[in-house]
């Protein structure tokens, strides 16, 4: 293979050649400007679903904990959904490592959700004075 400057050396050349030819032949210039329009876009059909996905109603996980307690709040996170718990998740950046996007367990995502947050509640509870 040639190497890049003598390439660059020939194309130039050989737009030129194209260039002088245009402009001397009119048919040539006409079937030039035709390969060189460019193509229409194809144009989307209306009935193209959109990729915004519908966020599923995500409970305030702090209220219900404070209300519930810690052993049954886990046992209400068992109860819900796997949507609802993917959402709790995403709303409150619980796994920012993207470990759980692949579990399909209910009680498995509850128990990571209640230690995460009681993680987040005793964070900084060392500094207080009892």
């Amino acid at each position: 293979m040639r190497n890049k400057s003598a390439l660059i050396r020939l194309f130039r050349s050989l737009l030129d050649l194209i260039a002088d030819e245009a402009e001397r032949n009119r048919e040539f210039a006409a079937r030039l400007d035709e390969l060189l329009t460019p193509i229409p876009a194809k144009t989307r059909s209306k009935s193209t679903r959109s990729k915004v996905k519908s966020e599923p109603d995500v409970p305030d996980i702090y209220a219900e904990r404070e209300l519930r307690g810690d052993d049954e709040f886990r046992l209400w996170l068992r109860d819900q959904s796997v949507p609802v718990l993917r959402g709790i998740i995403r709303k409150h950046d619980l796994d920012s490592t993207r470990r759980t996007t692949r579990w399909k367990d209910a009680e498995k995502l509850g128990d990571y959700i209640a230690g995460r947050l009681q993680g987040r509640l005793e964070r900084g509870s060392g500094f207080m004075r009892g």
